[in-house]
């Protein structure tokens, strides 16, 4: 440096001024400006900052005067420059994380002018060769921030030291057609950590509640395999559907669980399955890689007529460039009941015998002292057996990315006879053709197959096969004496050929089963048209083939009647997917970029079914396969349908200074379930956000790291309604004239042309906080939504000759409150422990019903509850209201009978009142001396008060650990089960609090008197308390590194894992959310009922994980 002084400073003082002399000057002043700038430069444990000495090309000594020196200097400066300005060379180096210095896998490494790069592989190691030195490395990691490194010359090895981002708003998140950063979303869109998402087994929709804000799971049965239902942000529908739309991989997945059961496109199916398969459990959990659930209009207006219950975005698990790993996990486990109801013994339950008998003046029939007792429950009850193997293939190179997987899960179910069993593949494939032009595909197949309780609905005491268990008397033997069931029961008048159906052979042998087929996949092509234009193409196809099989041999109460029943059906559902969208993304300047997405996309969907029934069978051998030789066959049954969604759709996003947002959407959508007078509908919204912390005046506040302002609103609709209801449709229908079958066709509805989607407005407001570099982060979302234009079935007069019509009327309002918090309590080189909690509240409310101020939802597969009317749809009121009579106390002995209101309904409607009868209220104001359906009074709701998670993770060196609680408060549940059973009667078992029962010697004030009578109707006894804290998931691993070994980033982890552990409950049934209504589990009209639902369990499992 000292020589480069001076030659420009003193040695060519007083030379002449010509061109060798100047040219020398500039150079060796460039040179001294270039040495400079590279001589400050530095690295750290925390840092990529990198510097690459220049070794010094300069020669040594003073200078001699004379001008063939100078020119001589002249050329060796010249062509060292020339020479440091265009030999390039191979870069080498690793990627380390900065504060595990354990290698980052996959991470992106690009030379920025040559627009060429590599990526890490599992050791961190990359290689990548320049043309010509200087260069720019940009190297790239999700989750880390991005470095850019200045290379001048190259010589050794280079190590990086990535910083992981933990700016929250930085984070990149799925969105609908596309990604965007935390800090760009204008409006509620909340991620399903990937923790929880890893406990998901038999199907992810099980983890969904609690996770997130506003999300709220119910697992209606405990049934292997079974419907769950899913509300975000509350019921919007009074009769469509209330289920969120689901998008796996950019295709539309209708969670429509009449598609797994087959007969009519109504679902009335041939298997008589008493818990459906939920369509979302053909879905490999495993094969997830992370789930974002849109909740407001600025997120989900751009789906549409599909949108208006919120939009769950699922992405499948892709390859990483530069990597190759294998994954392997096994687990085996056992599950068994969380609860067991506490019913009669054989000694009590003869008690209660004898005092029906002495109610009706006639002598005992046991001697107490003398009888045996069977436990009917236990029996049935078993230890399941749970298994789960996944294996994986992953990884690409430069151009290729692959992944490729399969699985094999295994439940056994609580309840004998009973289990869920899938098969799984799936293939992602995405290859980069060129620069400009990529195609990728993704494929998932599956097979599951379920065995689950059936349907009995000819009698209420056993609505199905395990309900009829409960309701056996304890003092019948489970076995005869050959070691067989037990087919002698005197209690019972139903008798055929002297056998009675005995409830546990009635498990064990009938068969009901739903095996089904999927494939779902979709092929897209992308071209860049210009860097900042692409345009894509995404064409793709699911196809669910059901097969529902159902027999019920003589011996059980499915068949005793008709000397055996069998049925079998089948249902096709084929959905076809086309998208057409360009993308343009551009940075207009410095402080302005914009957005725009435009496409077309078009989705049809056809569905076939049949079915086919027979009964009276010589033997039972052949089952359901051998329909023919049974004596007497039913009409078979088929039908089809076809629904088509075209849409047009668009999304301009806009930024300035990278700090205030702006997105706008529009949707026009043409269905074919609405009539020709509105086939199309349109749908807009528009959301704004702040980012307030990168204003100048929070620049002071150390402590806060985020604070990001959203507003949004919006319209989106809901079609769930079926498909040709605006059309009059005429259905076939059979009757009987002087002997003969006569067939024909009958009106099935009154046509209505007018017919419409339901709107849904929504109103949004957010504030995400983040504290201290994000170790705290707070989100916060209120909103308030109002429905329209509700399809409401109007009762219509006799001379239309139809009973109801579909019409547009109504509106429901939701409004509420969520809640999220996270906190990274310990973080450190041994420890980290992260805490997540969400609270959210909605309230939901019907505001107006038209005509009608309130009718009755109808329970359209259950006498019973058809009769009863436990639930209302009423005005101010929510939806899932119950309404009945308020229980006021027993009738004691001395009361002043004249005072107390008759009731004109049961077997108590005699004109009336004993001692030990139930006393109700009278209605305020209807005070007549009589209880009747006048009296009736909203007795709660289904609704809760509001829902809650808490996750909490530790890793403590090798060991990791999670822990899971959710909970719901301030929601009832109409335990019908228990309102049924406690109605004594001489041939069914009772609930052990009949021992409480009323008599003159022990007066009780909370269960009325032994009558033989049916007296099933609703009143608040039965309205229970179902708010609940459950554990749903704990998880204790331990990982062993073998990078030593293997030299690569393997590991071996082994755990163990137990769900449901425990539930802190008032609820007297086996499961608080259970909801068992006989119709359909997912009706937003029908929720909270439990009629004998299949019990709860928690299970336990051991397992390995190996990573390579």
């Amino acid at each position: 440096m000292g020589f480069t002084n001076k030659l420009s400073d003193e040695v060519l003082k007083g030379q002449p001024n010509n061109l060798c002399n100047t040219l020398l000057v500039i150079i060796c002043s460039l040179y001294r400006s270039f040495r400079t700038s590279l001589m400050v430069s530095f690295l750290t444990p925390h840092s990529a900052s990198l510097h690459v000495g220049l070794k010094s090309f300069v020669p040594s000594g003073h200078p001699a005067n004379g001008f063939r020196k100078y020119c001589l200097l002249l050329v060796v400066a010249a062509f060292s420059l020339a020479t440091f300005g265009q030999q390039g060379g191979t870069i080498k180096g690793s990627i380390l994380d900065s504060r595990t210095n354990e290698p980052v896998a996959g991470a992106s490494v690009v030379l920025v002018k040559e627009k060429t790069g590599t990526v890490s592989d599992l050791t961190g190691a990359f290689s990548v060769t320049a043309k010509a030195f200087p260069v720019t490395l940009l190297i790239n990691y999700l989750g880390y921030k991005i470095q850019e490194l200045e290379i001048y010359e190259y010589s050794e090895p280079i190590t990086v030291f990535l910083n992981e981002d933990l700016n929250l708003l930085n984070k990149v998140v799925v969105v609908a057609y596309g990604t965007q950063k935390r800090k760009e979303i204008t409006g509620s869109v909340a991620s399903v950590p990937q923790v929880v998402l890893s406990q998901a087994k038999s199907s992810f929709d099980n983890v969904l509640g609690g996770t997130v804000p506003g999300v709220h799971v119910t697992q209606s049965s405990g049934q292997p395999g079974a419907t769950s239902s899913v509300r975000i942000r509350g019921s919007n529908s009074i009769t469509g559907g209330n289920e969120p739309l689901y998008v796996i991989d950019g295709f539309v997945v209708y969670n429509d669980n009449n598609f797994s059961s087959t007969g009519s496109t109504s679902g009335k199916g041939a298997s008589k399955a008493d818990a459906g398969l939920n369509v979302l459990a053909t879905i490999n959990p495993a094969d997830i890689e992370s789930i974002e659930i849109l909740k407001d209009a600025s997120a989900t207006a751009i789906y549409g007529t599909r949108g208006a219950n919120g939009v769950v975005l699922i992405t499948s698990k892709k390859g990483t460039k530069g990597t190759n790993r294998i994954h392997l996990q096994t687990s085996t486990g056992w599950q068994n009941a969380s609860k067991t109801l506490d019913l009669l013994n054989g000694q009590e339950w003869a008690s209660l015998y004898n005092d029906i008998l002495a109610s009706q003046g006639k002598p005992a029939s046991f001697d107490v002292n003398k009888v045996d007792s069977y436990d009917w429950q236990s029996e049935a009850l078993r230890k399941g057996k749970v298994q789960d193997y996944q294996l994986s293939f992953s990884g690409g190179d430069e151009k290729t990315r692959y992944a490729v997987s399969g699985g094999y899960f295994t439940q056994d179910g609580i309840v004998l006879n009973t289990d869920f069993k899938r098969y799984a593949f799936r293939i992602n494939l995405d290859r980069e053709l060129s620069k400009r032009f990529r195609i990728g595909v993704n494929a998932i197949g599956s097979a599951a197959t379920q065995n689950g309780l059936s349907a009995l609905n000819d009698n209420n005491n056993r609505v199905n096969t395990w309900f009829s268990v409960l309701r056996t008397p304890p003092v019948l033997p489970i076995y005869g004496n050959d070691g067989g069931y037990n087919y002698a029961n005197p209690y019972t008048e139903e008798v055929i050929r002297g056998i009675t159906p005995n409830a546990i052979g009635d498990l064990v042998n009938t068969i009901s089963e739903t095996k089904t087929g999927r494939i779902l996949g979709n092929f897209y092509a992308e071209y860049t048209i210009i860097p900042s234009l692409k345009a894509k193409v995404n064409v793709g196809a699911d196809v669910l083939n059901t097969k529902q099989n159902y027999f019920a041999p003589f011996t059980t109460w499915g068949g005793f009647k008709t000397d055996g029943f069998a049925s079998v059906g089948a249902k096709l559902v084929n959905s076809w997917q086309a998208e057409f969208t360009l993308n343009y993304e551009k940075q207009l300047s410095k402080n302005h970029s914009i957005g725009v997405l435009a496409g077309y996309t078009t989705q049809r969907t056809d569905v076939e079914s049949a079915q086919a029934i027979a009964t009276n069978f010589l033997n039972d051998k052949t089952t359901f396969n051998s329909l023919q030789s049974a004596s007497t066959s039913a009409l078979p049954y088929s039908d089809a349908a076809t629904s088509i969604v075209k849409s047009y759709l668009g999304r301009v996003n806009y930024s300035y200074l990278d700090r205030y947002h702006l997105t706008t959407t529009l949707r026009a959508d043409g269905s074919s379930r609405f009539g020709p007078n509105n086939h199309w509908a349109y749908f807009p919204s528009i959301g704004v956000s702040w980012n307030v912390n990168e204003e100048a005046f929070l620049h002071d506040f150390t402590t806060l790291s985020n604070l990001q302002w959203r507003l949004s609103t919006g319209t989106v609709g809901n079609q769930e309604i079926g498909d040709y209801m605006y059309e009059g449709r005429y259905i076939p229908a059979n009757y009987s004239f002087a002997g003969v079958i006569a067939t024909g066709y009958v009106s099935a509805n009154k046509a209505n042309k007018d017919l419409k989607w339901e709107k849904t407005t929504q109103y949004n407001t957010g504030i995400d906080i983040g504290l201290w570099k994000n170790r705290l982060a707070l989100t916060f979302d209120a909103y308030y939504k109002k429905t329209t234009d509700l399809l409401i079935d109007l009762p219509l007069e006799a001379a239309s000759g139809f009973v109801f019509g579909l019409d547009n009327v109504g509106s429901v309002e939701n409004k509420g409150i969520e809640i999220g918090l996270t906190g990274r309590v310990i973080e450190n080189k041994n420890i980290k422990w992260t805490s997540t909690f969400n609270w959210s509240l909605n309230r939901n409310k019907v505001l107006d019903l038209g005509s009608a101020p309130s009718f009755f939802p109808e329970f359209s597969d259950n006498g019973s509850l058809l009769t009863i009317n436990p639930l209302i749809v009423k005005e101010g009121e929510p939806l899932g209201t119950f309404y009945g009579w308020v229980f006021d106390g027993i009738v004691q002995k001395g009361e002043d009978l004249t005072k107390i209101p008759v009731p004109g309904f049961g077997s108590y409607a005699n004109g009336a009142v004993h001692e030990g009868d139930p006393k109700y209220k009278e209605k305020e104001g209807a005070v007549d001396g009589k209880v009747d359906n006048g009296d009736k009074v909203v007795l709660g709701s289904t609704q809760p008060d509001f829902i809650f998670g808490f996750n909490n993770t530790v890793a403590l060196k090798n060991w990791d650990l999670s822990v899971f609680l959710q909970g719901s408060y301030g929601n009832e549940l109409y335990n019908a089960a228990a309102n049924k059973a406690e109605f004594t009667t001489l041939v069914y078992n009772a609930p052990a609090n009949i021992k409480d029962r009323w008599t003159p010697e022990h007066p009780s004030n909370t269960v009325p008197r032994t009558i033989s009578a049916s007296n099933f109707y609703m009143d608040s006894r039965y309205i229970e308390d179902a708010s609940y804290i459950k554990l749903r998931s704990l998880t204790l691993g331990y990982t062993v590194p073998l990078q030593k070994i293997t030299k690569t980033k393997s590991s071996v982890r082994l755990f163990f894992s137990a769900q449901n552990l425990f539930t802190i409950t008032k609820n007297s049934g086996y499961d608080p959310e259970a909801s068992r209504n006989g119709s359909n589990e997912q009706s937003g009209l029908l929720q909270g009922v439990d009629f004998g639902a299949y019990p709860a369990s928690k299970s336990y499992s051991f397992g390995f994980e190996i990573n390579l």
